[in-house]
This record gives structure tokens, sequence and C-alpha cells, in this order.
């Protein structure tokens, strides 16, 4: 194999550096792009955020006096709502030190950067938030688009159907003020409890019922309207009953039955079974009876 020699190697380094702050046409770059703030008072300073460097930060906010909360104009993401995107603890950390304002609100949706470390898959930055006053309350308040609405909240935002530390985030929400009943919106009716059933954190779920969420209320609506109520959602959920969320889904059938809500008496809907007989075609007449 041909060897590389020291010079290339600088020599592409470099040429790196120089393609990462070049020009570019914002409309192609993603939302989170720290170019989205060239040609603006802060690129200095995303420079430095980008780079991890984090004493040039703190020279260019405290020394230079440049705002560590300007908003690009795309979006009117922060530097700190990037840094969290992009897994950026370091810069964070120390934008949050020289100011930055974890509660201040994008003008897209809404969303603060409380929302964007509740969506992280690592807990610390969410952790880091609240250590800096971030409100565990927020949640979106403007639509995407004209028939969208918020959908968002820290609470929801923190329930992901692929990380598996959903609980531990959800409880630094509840433990730090978030409400367990707050929905979505008012034209939404989905719940934090709806969700976690819906994502198959039933971990979650039992948190939530533990901690007075309203088991009466209705958790979601279907695409047609349809009100699903906790019985209901618990009959959609199909789990492997060798499954370690299974016995979690044990643990709230029966904390419902203390409540007066039988899970075993519950109608298992058509579209249910259809689901069950797709899902276990040799032993759905079995799964049907014990799930």
């Amino acid at each position: 194999m041909k060897k590389i020699s020291k010079a290339t190697i600088i020599c592409l380094f470099l040429t790196s550096c120089s393609n990462s702050d070049g020009k570019v046409a914002k409309s192609k770059l993603t939302g989170y792009d720290y170019r989205l703030f060239q040609d603006t008072p802060a690129w200095p300073l995303a420079k430095a955020v980008r780079d991890k460097d984090t004493s040039e930060v703190k020279t260019l906010v405290i020394e230079n006096k440049i705002d560590p909360d300007y908003q690009e104009s795309r979006c009117g993401n922060t530097l700190l709502m990037m840094s969290i995107f992009n897994n950026n603890y370091a810069s964070a950390k120390i934008l949050l030190d020289v100011g930055a304002d974890p509660n201040l609100r994008d003008r897209c949706s809404g969303a603060t950067a409380v929302i964007n470390a509740a969506e992280n898959k690592d807990s610390k930055y969410l952790k880091l938030l609240l250590a800096y006053k971030g409100n565990p309350k927020v949640g979106e308040n403007k639509s995407v688009k004209d028939n969208d609405s918020p959908m968002q909240t820290a609470l929801t935002s923190a329930i992901s159907y692929y990380y598996a530390n959903s609980l531990e985030k959800v409880t630094l929400l509840i433990e730090a003020g978030a409400d367990v009943n707050y929905p979505n919106n008012n034209s939404n009716t989905d719940l934090p409890l709806g969700i976690a059933i819906k994502r198959d954190k039933i971990d979650v779920a039992l948190y939530f019922l533990e901690n007075g969420a309203d088991y009466k209320k209705v958790i979601y609506k279907l695409i047609d309207g349809h009100d699903v109520y906790i019985l209901e959602a618990l009959r959609k959920n199909l789990l492997d009953l060798q499954s370690p969320e299974y016995n979690k889904k044990l643990a709230v059938i029966a904390f419902l039955k203390g409540k007066g809500l039988d899970y075993y008496k519950e109608h298992i809907p058509d579209y249910v079974l259809k689901a069950i007989k797709m899902k276990y075609p040799k032993t759905w007449e079995e799964y049907a009876q014990k799930y």
C-alpha cells in the first residue's frame, strides 16, 4: 500500500477545515449545521462551538460580547440547541456557563433546548439543561404546518421507541416538576401515558401510573377519531409473552385492577384480534387467551 506523507495529511486536514468554513448556500444545509451562522455576528462563536474550543467560546462571549443566544435565520435554532443535536457536550456546557438560555424557543415549532435534550439518546444532556434551570414543563407552541398541531413536550419527547433509557429521562423530568397529565395541546388528546403504551415503554407507563397519571382519561385517539382508553390501549399492546416488557404489562394490569379496572374483562377489539392472527398465525388463540 502506498504510504501517505505527513505533508499530504496536513494538507488534507487544512483543506477539510477550509471546506467546513467555506461559504455555502444555507438552503442546502440541514437544520443543525453550524454553517447556518455564516455571515452573522455569531459566526466566530459558531466555529468555536463546533470545534469544542471552550476557552474561545468564553472569550468571544465575555470579552467580545457575542450573544450566546443568537438565533440563525431559518428556524431560530441557537448554538445551544445545535450543540445538543450534534452531541457536543463540552460546548453545550460552556454555553450555559456563559449565560445561554435553555428556555429560548425556536421560531418553527416553539421547541426549546430542553425538548432537544429530552430527545437525545444520552440523558446527560437533559441532566445538564435541568441543572441550568431548563423548564421541565415546556411544550411546543407553534404549528409547523397550517394543518399541523404542536405535538411535543419535554416529557413526551423523552419517551422513545428506539432508546432503552426513556424511563431515566422521564424520571428526571417528573422529579423536576413535569406534569404527568399534561396533554400535548388542545386539539390532540394524546397523553404521556398513552404515548408510553403506544411506544411499548410499559416501564414508563407503570411509572406514570405510580406517579399520578389519570388512567380514566382518553389517552389517545385513532386516525378515525375513535377514543382509546387505557384498557383498550393495553389490548392493542401485543408484546411477546416471554419479554421483560410483558412482565411490566402484568404489573400495570395489577395496578389497574386495584383501581377497579379489570383488563381481562376488556373485550378484544376485532381490529386487534386481526393483528394478533397476523403476528401469531399458528398460536393466535393461545396468545389471545394469555396476553
